[in-house]
């Protein structure tokens, strides 16, 4: 582990604060002192998890790679929600057809976001100086379809639960329907998320 580690896990924890707002502000949920917690705590907070990770690699050496999964993942996940709410909050639709949509549009955009700070951060390998130029364009060619395959049953697995719990299954609990819609969203992540560390790391960024 060296400083870029943390610099890196600071950025995604400011942008996980940026893309925050939109989600209490949809969820009309107030916190003292908001901006303070969403831009600088949460930097702390990772920066922290990537400590926690370090440590607890001394008797499990995976748990450093997961801890800056986890950031990533996080990260992700907020500009997932962001877009979803900032979605739900302009358009004043937060169900059927248009909920789906917009779950689709937000997750694409957090699945690029996932693959660009996977490949160059989490899963980082070391360049293969004997590869020439051309074998090392085809391999990061083959790498992005592999991940895309991957990305695509993640993006099933995500969508699909989340409309489930949303359409389906539909409020619970005296929660509203904007609420309910964060809690098939959060349903959705959550379903995704071994899948998408199992993939990349074992099928995508095989060392």
């Amino acid at each position: 582990m060296n400083k870029k580690d943390y610099f890196y896990a600071a950025l995604a924890g400011f942008i996980t604060g940026i893309f925050a707002i939109p989600i209490f502000a949809n969820l009309n949920v107030d916190i003292p002192y908001r901006a303070v917690v969403l831009l600088f705590g949460v930097p702390l907070l990772w920066m922290f998890g990537i400590w926690l990770g370090k440590f607890l690699a001394r008797w499990l050496p995976f748990m450093y790679q997961f801890a800056k999964f986890s950031v990533t993942g996080f990260l992700s996940t907020a500009i997932d929600f962001g877009i979803l709410n900032f979605l739900i909050l302009v358009s004043g639709s937060a169900a059927g057809i248009v909920f789906s949509v917009f779950k689709t549009i937000s997750f694409i955009v957090a699945n690029i976001n996932s693959y660009l700070w996977n490949k160059f951060w989490t899963f980082k390998k070391p360049r293969d100086a004997t590869e020439s130029k051309s074998e090392e364009d085809a391999a990061a060619a083959k790498e992005y379809v592999k991940f895309l395959l991957v990305s695509l049953i993640g993006l099933l697995i995500n969508v699909g639960v989340a409309s489930l719990v949303v359409n389906v299954v539909g409020p619970q609990f005296g929660i509203g329907q904007t609420g309910w819609a964060n809690i098939g969203a959060v349903a959705g992540s959550a379903s995704a998320l071994i899948w998408n560390f199992v993939g990349y790391k074992l099928i995508v960024f095989k060392v």
